[in-house]
């Protein structure tokens, strides 16, 4: 038989010639179209960021613009700006627009006002002293000798009788006040706490205002006295108290303080509080005021930082802002005059307002707006960026003049600076960058208006990988099949020549009387019908696995005893393998119903079944067909003891043609069509055919044939 000369080598590189090429000039058709596409995209965003930023730099210009013009209304048609019911519509407009932190004036001094202001404290000189009561009055000279007794001869208790004294004859309120403040003192030396508290109760009440000599307010003091005797006392929580209550009055600016008043007060407050705080340990109760006491410091801090910044604004930056206020009257009318100021680690933007007539003089009229940098920035400037810009690949950050990050978006801005914008004028000193994540080719692909083609290249190559392989598995296996038909006929050949041979060879011993013996005469007879008989088997096989591959196979179903054609299947195939020594037992477990079924298809299998394990039994001779019943199913096993499966193998002995197994089974004689025959017979009467086996211990094939056919 000769070779076939096809290679399916050639099968890829056919299908990469009729589909492979087309399919990469598409390919690159859709590569060309998304990177066209993907110019346009950029374009497109670059216009469309410009666009943002634009409307970004407007909002803000429209409301620092609106802020101006309701203001300089208001101050325009008012002469003297510091009047009470002009700082109350100031005040009243300021809390319309947050933007605007103060409004500011020169006076003829060239002195900034802030009359909106509410610092925390003032510099310190700004209180002035007062002064003490006369010298020679009889009050004074109880003082003294109190204060003599107190101080220098450490005798409490005088002192205390010469402060009564004093107190009973001064009807000045302002000493009075000091005189009770000293009553209080020596009150608590001599350990007369409760007594210490009652006067520093009455100073809270009735002199809370009053100053001492040295300017600070009597009933600052007294608290603070106050809430030191409840530590003393071991009143914790009234303590605690009383020192957050004094804490909130003093940042609610109840006294006007200098700053060193206010940082001294504000830390003796806190080192109190922290005191107790520390000496109570962990304590449940104490929870609500330790929230209290830290909402309290984070209010001190901004509050300071605000006093501060204002502070600074009025001494330091009112020459910076007097050296730009321009000579000529028109040129505020015809212009604004926005500028940054930078004092320290504080930036101000200022705004400077035409609020005079026209035949004044500038000197006189000068007012101006300083804005809200954090109120700009956190917020006005913030929502406005997070409003206009939607996209999760867009960053954005704002900078200062020296590259500093003030601001930026969720999504840290990434890849590369696609727009970038300040503000007109340069008002505020900031710039604006956009960031846009780099835009891969394969997202360009998915997302293009030309990714169609993208699909469909991927498709096609799909395709084509698919075919590819089905293709190869399909010719693989034809080939496969192509050589076990080739095998086949080069075997059936074999099979059909070695028994006739034997036929021959011994017919003419018989026909010319060479047999030395009768004896040998019957085994050359026992010896022509069994190869006989393996002839037609072989030739039953053949034709039977013709017409079921076919389809022209037609079974005859009757009753059949299953048990007598057992028998004598036994028995004729025991006879024909008698001289071979082997022994086939046939074990049927009590009386087998009769089943409808072929009976010469059902001989035919169990024969298959009995001849395959004749031909893999190896060096044993013992073979055991048994029949029995089980769960409306009839089941005959064949078993022998010969060499057995390997378990890869098992599944495949029932194909057509196959022939595996070791170098032992190889050479045993067969079509390799007795197994597949025995399948395709069982599937046609609706029953089935299983095997278990072990290298070296041989096998079992049980055939399964339905009871309840009709």
């Amino acid at each position: 038989m000769g070779k076939s000369t096809y290679k399916p080598k050639k099968i890829p590189l056919l299908f990469s010639l009729g589909i492979g090429i087309p399919c990469i000039l598409l390919g690159y058709l859709a590569f060309r179209g998304v990177k066209n596409d993907q110019a346009l995209l950029e374009k497109e965003r670059l216009n469309e960021q410009h666009e943002i930023l634009e409307k970004v730099t407007e909002s803000i210009e429209e409301n620092i613009i609106s802020a101006e013009q309701a203001f300089s209304y208001i101050l325009k048609v008012n002469e003297k700006i510091d009047q009470p019911e002009i700082v109350s519509a100031l005040d009243s407009l300021s809390n319309l627009y947050p933007l605007v932190e103060e409004v500011f004036f020169y006076d003829n001094s060239w002195v900034i006002h802030l009359p909106l202001s509410q610092p925390l404290f003032l510099p310190n000189g700004s209180i002035q002293a007062f002064p003490a009561s006369p010298p020679f009055s009889l009050s004074n000279e109880k003082l003294l000798s109190g204060q003599q007794f107190e101080f220098q001869d450490k005798n409490y208790q005088k002192a205390l009788t010469s402060y009564r004294q004093a107190f009973e004859k001064d009807s000045d309120h302002q000493m009075r006040g000091g005189l009770l403040n000293a009553i209080g003192r020596v009150q608590k030396k001599l350990s007369l706490y409760g007594d210490a508290e009652r006067t520093y109760g009455i100073i809270a009440r009735d002199y809370n205002h009053v100053p001492t000599e040295g300017g600070v307010p009597l009933g600052l003091a007294a608290r603070s006295e106050f809430g030191s005797l409840q530590i003393v006392m071991d009143d914790t929580i009234p303590a605690i108290k009383t020192f957050l209550d004094l804490y909130k009055d003093l940042l609610n600016r109840e006294w006007i303080l200098e700053k060193a008043q206010y940082d001294f007060f504000s830390q003796h407050i806190r080192q109190s509080v922290d005191e107790i705080f520390l000496n109570e340990g962990v304590n449940d109760s104490l929870d609500p005021y330790q929230n209290s006491y830290k909402l309290l410091i984070a209010e001190e801090k901004k509050q300071k930082n605000n006093t501060e910044r204002l502070l600074t604004f009025r001494e330091d930056v009112a020459a910076d802002i007097r050296a730009k206020i321009p000579r000529d009257p028109e040129a505020f009318r015809t212009s604004s005059h926005r500028f940054t100021l930078e004092s320290g680690n504080h930036t101000y933007l200022v705004s400077l307002l035409s609020g005079y007539a026209a035949n004044e003089s500038i000197e006189n009229n000068i007012t101006g707006l300083l804005f809200n940098s954090y109120f700009l920035k956190d917020s006005l400037l913030q929502k406005t960026l997070q409003t206009n810009i939607s996209s999760v690949n867009t960053g954005w950050m704002v900078k200062g003049r020296d590259d500093r990050t003030i601001l930026q978006s969720e999504n840290l801005p990434s890849g590369r600076v696609t727009a970038r914008t300040n503000f007109t004028g340069g008002f505020p000193p900031w710039f604006i960058e956009l960031y846009h994540q780099e835009t891969y080719l394969f997202e360009t692909f998915l997302t293009s208006r030309r990714g169609i083609y993208f699909y469909i290249f991927i498709l096609l190559t799909g395709i084509l990988i698919f075919g590819l392989i089905l293709t190869i598995r399909t010719v693989s296996r034809e080939l496969e099949l192509s050589k076990m038909k080739s095998d086949f006929v080069s075997t059936i050949s074999h099979e059909f020549k070695s028994p006739l041979s034997s036929i021959r060879q011994l017919s003419e011993m018989l026909q010319s009387g060479r047999v030395p013996s009768e004896e040998y005469r019957n085994q050359y007879y026992d010896v022509l019908v069994e190869q006989s008989e393996r002839l037609s088997l072989l030739i039953d096989n053949i034709l039977d696995f013709s017409k079921i591959e076919e389809g022209r196979k037609e079974f005859n179903f009757e009753l059949i005893d299953v048990g007598i054609l057992l028998q004598e299947i036994v028995n004729v195939i025991q006879d024909q393998v008698r001289h071979k020594e082997f022994d086939i037992k046939l074990i049927i477990e009590k009386p087998l119903q009769s089943i409808k079924a072929d009976r010469e298809a059902i001989s035919q299998a169990v024969t298959n079944l009995v001849d395959n394990a004749i031909k893999y039994s190896g060096e044993a001779r013992d073979i055991i067909v048994r029949a029995y019943e089980k769960n409306q199913y009839l089941l005959i096993t064949v078993k022998d003891f010969g060499t057995g499966i390997r378990k890869e193998e098992i599944d495949k002995v029932f194909e057509r043609f196959y022939r595996g197994g070791d170098e032992f089974t190889r050479t045993v004689k067969g079509s390799g069509l007795g197994l597949t025959l025995v399948k395709q017979i069982m599937e046609a009467h609706g029953g089935r055919i299983d095997v278990e086996s072990e290298v070296g211990k041989g096998s079992i094939f049980t055939v399964s044939i339905p009871l309840g056919l009709n």
